[in-house]
């Protein structure tokens, strides 16, 4: 048996002789001063000179280019270029020291100059959920092309705008961001913005997981990253410390993270207009992206109502891009419209039962140059000749793009067939023509109907004051008509003389909390300060205030708005007699109030041209601004079809409408204060209400003794 010394001995023998052959090799790889100097000085030599030389290369790659997307593009290809070159040339001249050129030429190689549509066709795969399983390819829906590519991180694009209809791409494309800035990026921090948590957890976050399942580049990240990380609902971290935030625009604490450079907002047509009373979510999700100067958001969204949809606002904001295709016959672009869409029926559209379903047997486009009818099967040539083409060119960092489902590409999308069929389907359907125009056409709905225009309404305007028309014109009768909301009292001063013509005096916005007294008892200033004979206050919201309000002052009368096309503005008077008669004793009876006959009254006397019964005259004073006239105009009468049967609705087109609340107030006052019925209205089947005369509160002036 060998000693333990022996062992040992052995043991540190060995020892000793690695130790030497490390020092060897470490001999072998250290070089000399001198060497290391030269080395350096050549590759000083050859970085000076392409410094020296940057400019004037850098100028040569843009000559001739006028678009600042493609000056941008070749810009970054030059660098890159030039980067490549250096390394190369690097490695050449350090001959002193190889060693040292090569390490030089590692460190100064770039990264891989991709766009997003780039990145997509090297990476992304679809293995289920489409028609076309496989790599990515861009070529199949070409319009996204430039779409992707103006979310790299080397366009000049800060934000990108895509109003479009359902079922072109749009969701894959957003998608190809989010993996490109995972894989390709690797160091950028992103924000995605649903319209609600609930949508983020029940659709995005397992169509997200999907996507990087199905691609092995995305999968290897996700993986190498901690489990519980990669599982949560809210975050998605990836790589090193990199994190995708999950936010829903319903919950302004999930909009509160870090700053953060880039940003989706999904759908932001269906965002709510504040968020747990902190304001807009668009302007909390701005907020987290202030620090950074090249900051990109995509917004993404179908469309909704005209003057209330966010993507359509943006859109106009921007370049506003139609894509363009080529026609097969003439060579001219044009975008592909609705309007150019053509189509055969079964059944000929002349003498056939309005009750029988036209079935389409047949769709075409038509080239609105030369009237070429064009089949869908062109349609692949068609988008791959196609190119964007911008209504604002002067407008640089905000790209807008605009497609519909006539784009689809054949095979992955509607067909021109199914449009035209679904066009005709939902002609008896108000609620199907509009989900028609949103979805099928990526276009705001619109709808036309009476109302009034506010820009002709500020030209009533007269210049002339409430005292001259006080001094000149006898009876008149000095009403109110009050609107309350939670934080202000707004009131429209009126005097009315014969056969309803009336002088709109004034019309305050009275601010302050309306459940406590001090902003009633400026009201009650206000009224008696224009000696008001009668006042109608809306007693919709903080009923109570307003009840007792008009519990002290015989003149003021409490109401309720009660829509409906057949209910008169005030009840006749033996209706109302009966129900005074019935009604329970405390406290004054609230009157009801047939809005919908008082908007059409307003209506019908705004649209007259020259003053006499039922003329609105408005004098030249501040009160009667744009913003006024604008809320005046606030509502339209609109048909709508419903289960084949049109019928009108009232519908708000702009957020705020007190001032055509007050005024219709102001009417239902006079009236109801016992003046005599105008000419627009039929006699009532009975005696009318006989004037009251309220006592005035304050002193009797000259205008009072005129009453």
């Amino acid at each position: 048996m060998p000693r333990m010394i022996d062992a040992q001995t052995e043991r540190a023998r060995l020892l000793a002789g690695q130790a030497q052959q490390e020092l060897e090799r470490a001999r072998q790889a250290t070089c000399s001063a001198a060497d290391l100097h030269a080395a350096a000085l050549a590759v000083r030599r050859v970085v000076l000179a392409a410094l020296e030389a940057l400019p004037g290369r850098l100028q040569e790659a843009v000559a001739g280019i006028h678009d600042d997307t493609a000056a941008h593009y070749a810009l970054a290809e030059k660098a890159h270029q030039v980067l490549a070159e250096i390394g190369e040339q690097a490695e050449r001249s350090a001959t002193a020291l190889p060693e040292f050129g090569a390490s030089f030429r590692r460190g100064a190689r770039p990264r891989d100059l991709l766009t997003v549509s780039q990145w997509a066709d090297r990476h992304r795969m679809l293995t289920s959920g489409t028609n076309a399983p496989g790599p990515w390819r861009t070529a199949m829906t070409p319009y996204l092309r430039d779409i992707m590519d103006d979310l790299s991180e080397h366009s000049p694009a800060r934000l990108v705008v895509f109003e479009k209809s359902a079922g072109v791409g749009g969701t894959e494309a957003m998608f190809n961001w989010i993996g490109y800035c995972m894989h390709h990026l690797g160091n950028r921090d992103m924000m995605v913005v649903l319209p609600s948590l609930e949508l983020r957890d029940r659709s995005f976050n397992p169509r997200l997981s999907k996507v990087i399942k199905q691609s092995p580049s995305l999968a290897e990240l996700v993986r190498s990253a901690s489990r519980s990380s990669a599982n949560r609902a809210d975050i998605l971290e990836y790589g090193s410390d990199c994190r995708i935030i999950k936010a829903g625009a319903n919950s302004a604490d999930s909009l509160r993270s870090d700053h953060l450079p880039y940003v989706i907002c999904d759908e932001v047509d269906a965002y709510k207009w504040d968020v747990g009373g902190e304001g807009d979510p668009m302007t909390l999700i701005e907020n987290r992206q202030r620090t950074f100067t090249r900051a990109k958001t995509l917004l993404i969204s179908t469309p909704t109502n005209d003057g209330l949809s966010r993507i359509d606002d943006a859109y106009r904001r921007s370049d506003r891009r139609r894509y363009h295709v080529r026609c097969p016959d003439c060579n001219t672009h044009h975008p592909l419209e609705f309007r150019n869409l053509r189509w055969s029926t079964a059944l000929p559209l002349d003498g056939e039962a309005a009750t029988e379903q036209k079935i389409v047997t047949a769709a075409w486009m038509v080239c609105p140059e030369c009237g070429v009818e064009i089949r869908e099967g062109a349609k692949p040539q068609m988008l791959e000749s196609g190119r964007w083409i911008a209504a604002r060119p002067a407008v640089k960092l905000i790209r807008g793009y605009h497609i519909n489902a006539l784009y689809a590409p054949v095979g992955l999308g509607l067909t021109w067939h199914k449009i035209a069929q679904k066009w005709l389907d939902v002609q008896s359907d108000t609620a199907g023509l509009k989900a028609f125009v949103n979805t099928y056409l990526g276009e705001v709905w619109r709808e036309e109907g009476d109302g009034a225009d506010a820009g002709a309404l500020i030209a009533r305007v007269e210049p002339w004051e409430p005292p001259q028309i006080l001094a000149s014109i006898r009876p008149l009768r000095v009403v109110a008509g009050v609107d309350v909301q939670k934080d202000r009292i707004e009131a429209t001063i009126a005097a009315f003389g014969d056969g309803e013509q009336a002088w709109v005096f004034d019309h305050a916005i009275l601010p302050g909390d309306t459940a406590q007294a001090d902003v009633w008892q400026s009201l009650a200033d206000f009224l008696s300060e224009w000696h008001v004979r009668a006042a109608c206050i809306d007693a919709g919201y903080n009923t109570s205030m307003v009840q007792a309000f008009c519990a002290k002052r015989s003149w003021t009368i409490p109401t309720k708005g009660i829509p409906g096309a057949g209910r008169p503005l005030i009840e006749d008077e033996r209706k109302r007699r009966m129900r005074l008669r019935t009604r329970n004793k405390r406290g004054q009876p609230v009157e009801p109030i047939g809005v919908d006959q008082g908007k059409a009254i307003i209506y019908s006397r705004l649209r007259l041209q020259k003053p006499g019964p039922g003329y609105l005259h408005y004098p030249q004073l501040a009160a009667f601004d744009d913003e006024y006239f604008a809320q005046l105009a606030a509502e339209e009468l609109r048909t709508k079809v419903r289960a084949g049967r049109p019928f009108a609705e009232w519908v708000q087109i702009r957020p705020r409408n007190e001032a055509l609340d007050c005024i219709i107030l102001c009417l239902a006052a006079h009236r109801l204060a016992g003046q005599q019925r105008p000419a627009d209205s039929k006699p009532p089947a009975s005696k009318p209400v006989a004037e009251r005369h309220p006592p005035r509160p304050g002193r009797r002036s000259e205008w009072e003794e005129r009453l």
